[in-house]
């Protein structure tokens, strides 16, 4: 909720404080907690410093990343930066030199609008020290096609497709929830691209290429596309001075100019929703008679809109979260159940969307549900 002042330009009269080539954005508290954003003025990389007395620090390395079809280049990228970088070319590195710095190896996920890669470490001097190589992973890294081969795809002798990434998705790609899901995507978020699946549809992952993925991490893995978020007991100058080895290897390479030549990713505005649409999607399931699903979704506001959005959360907190929440009640929790539970979700893009999920439906009761979930609203 404190992100909006993070995101906030620098206004104006604000002195400006430096420190060994870095700005600072802002500086403010929230609960007594010190959050302070910076900007690197020779590669652009930023800096966001929650300084929270507590014996963990949390590292979140957040590239924003946007899909324009469903190859997976998002995801796939994810699991390749794990492979070895340029001054790490061995598998693995990066896990046993974070677990030397006192931390339980490291993780990233995939979503719509980012990447975020995530490390933990116990105290501050190992994650310091493990800070400028998860840098270098992720800017730097290998991507060789053995990696790709074996973390992507490929063929086996028996002509089966294989491959970390591709045997992921195949296990999610078919179900309700994933075939729901992607079906109010396209149709919620028409003429942006909001609407692709950034982990990858399996046909489209068997066409995709290691070229292509190259090609995707040199337009979106840049240091002026980079955030580092980190919460814990160590000071915005000990987080540049760890950083300051890969400034001089970036601008090595060409630093900022050359960057700036890019344009940053999700520019385009979200047009408005035109109208409503409704589908009936099949899927193939062991009883036909029941594990029906119902999604409905609607646009929400702008994400800069802090207090709507807050409201919006409370009011699907409100119909949903307990036995006494009036759509629980009147639809789940009753003596003629239509589901057997609902739940809700919101999108956080820059313009936000709520949706509600019934699960468990019995195909009866199909034709029943948005009448009587519209008359609870009403």
């Amino acid at each position: 909720f404190f992100f909006e002042l993070l995101l906030a330009p620098i206004p104006p009269g604000h002195r400006m404080t430096r420190h060994n080539g870095w700005s600072q954005v802002c500086q403010f508290e929230h609960s007594s907690i010190p959050i302070s954003k910076w900007a690197s003025d020779k590669t652009g990389m930023q800096v966001v410093a929650i300084e929270i007395e507590r014996p963990m620090v949390d590292g979140y390395l957040a590239i924003a990343t946007e899909a324009s079809c469903d190859d997976g280049c998002p995801h796939t990228l994810e699991h390749l930066i794990f492979m070895g970088s340029e001054d790490f070319p061995v598998k693995g590195m990066l896990d046993q030199l974070a677990n030397r710095s006192f931390a339980q190896g490291t993780n990233a996920w995939t979503d719509t609008d980012h990447t975020c890669y995530t490390i933990s470490t116990a105290g501050k001097e190992g994650f310091l020290r493990m800070l400028p190589t998860y840098v270098d992973h992720i800017l730097y890294p290998n991507l060789t096609e053995a990696a790709f081969i074996t973390e992507v795809h490929h063929i086996t002798e028996k002509g089966e497709s294989q491959g970390v990434v591709y045997c992921e998705m195949q296990s999610r790609e078919n179900t309700p929830m994933i075939k729901g899901s992607r079906e109010v995507q396209q149709h919620l978020w028409k003429g942006t691209n909001y609407v692709w699946e950034t982990g990858g549809i399996m046909k489209d992952i068997r066409a995709l290429d290691n070229d292509t993925i190259k090609k995707y991490h040199a337009s979106y893995y840049r240091p002026n596309n980079l955030c580092v978020i980190v919460t814990g007991k160590v000071s915005p100058a000990e987080l540049m001075d760890a950083l300051e080895p890969m400034e001089a290897k970036i601008m090595g390479k060409g630093g900022l100019p050359e960057l700036l030549s890019v344009p940053q990713p999700w520019q385009t505005p979200v047009p408005p929703l035109q109208e409503s649409v409704h589908r009936c999607i099949e899927f193939p399931a062991e009883d036909e008679e029941e594990g029906a699903l119902f999604m409905i979704a609607w646009r929400g506001p702008r994400w800069m809109d802090l207090q709507t959005r807050v409201e919006l959360a409370c009011l699907m907190q409100y119909l949903t979260e307990s036995a006494v929440s009036p759509i629980r009640k009147a639809m789940v929790d009753c003596e003629n159940p239509v589901a057997n539970s609902v739940y809700t979700s919101l999108e956080q893009y820059s313009v936000t969307a709520a949706e509600l999920t019934f699960d468990g439906i019995k195909t009866v009761n199909l034709g029943v549900i948005e009448t009587q979930l519209l008359g609870v609203l009403e």
